[in-house]
């Protein structure tokens, strides 16, 4: 009975050690987690904060300019707008006042191309526009010329002349031209008609009288006797030929036909609005 007792007893004691052991662990370890909450917190310095480093003075770079046309572009620019606006004048002028502004218009752009130096890009073609346009210029002035003086005699002959184009008959040109320095009348203008044709009622109109019956080729081929008169003067523009023989038509024909025994000795260019003769 006594073992028991000892082994019971022994047990309840190391029991009671362990328990002890066990609260002393315990309380040990509540005090220390009470000792590190319960301690104040050390201060801590809060970092100052580095000074920011003063930025060395970088190199100043100005911008590049944008780079600009030249003066002479410009002036080779504007020397084309005047050379199309001499062309565009030029497709619709009739009298010579406007050949005259055609003239100054090329002159202007000749100016303008001569005032490139070789340095400029443009130098080259200016070179090569320049004589194009000093014979553009010469024919606007000749055809800006105004026309001679009527001599007493003889006959006048302009380097250049023109006529307006008023209407036309079928595909033929109709003009008004001036005979015996008073009257004028329309006639048609077919450069395959060889002679000059007036109507009777023209050559009544004029007094004209024949002077001779001569056998006439007319447009459908067959061969016609016609009187002849003498007409004293016809004339277009400056253009003046003196004793004229001209053909009288039958009374049915309703309109003259100027021929080529007038402006002979000239190229003719026949537009739109206008017919020039030139001076071979």
């Amino acid at each position: 009975m006594l073992k028991p007792s000892f082994k019971t007893s022994t047990l309840i004691v190391l029991s009671g050690i362990l328990a002890v052991g066990s609260l002393a662990c315990s309380s040990n370890d509540t005090d220390t987690a009470n000792s590190i909450d319960a301690a104040p917190a050390s201060p801590v310095a809060s970092p100052t904060p580095a000074a920011a480093p003063t930025p060395k003075p970088q190199p100043q770079v100005s911008p590049s300019p944008e780079p600009k046309a030249s003066t002479d572009s410009y002036t080779y620019a504007h020397a084309m707008d005047i050379a199309t606006g001499a062309i565009t004048i030029s497709q619709s002028a009739v009298s010579r006042d406007d050949w005259s502004l055609v003239a100054s218009q090329w002159q202007q752009a000749i100016n303008l191309l001569k005032s490139i130096p070789a340095s400029d890009g443009n130098y080259g073609t200016a070179q090569q526009k320049l004589p194009i346009y000093q014979r553009f210029m010469a024919e606007a002035k000749t055809k800006a010329t105004p026309p001679p003086e009527k001599p007493k005699e003889g006959d006048t002959n302009p380097d250049y002349f023109s006529v307006p184009i008023k209407k036309r008959r079928g595909q033929i040109p109709v003009i008004e031209v001036a005979f015996n320095g008073k009257q004028k009348f329309e006639m048609l203008f077919d450069t395959g008609a060889s002679s000059t044709l007036v109507t009777s009622s023209m050559a009544a109109t004029l007094g004209l009288k024949a002077i001779e019956i001569k056998a006439v080729g007319i447009a459908d081929g067959s061969i016609v006797a016609l009187p002849i008169s003498l007409l004293e003067s016809i004339e277009i523009d400056g253009r003046l030929k003196r004793k004229v023989k001209v053909a009288v038509a039958p009374p049915a024909m309703p309109i003259g036909l100027l021929g080529q025994d007038f402006y002979v000795g000239y190229d003719v260019t026949i537009k739109e609005n206008i017919i020039e003769f030139r001076r071979r």
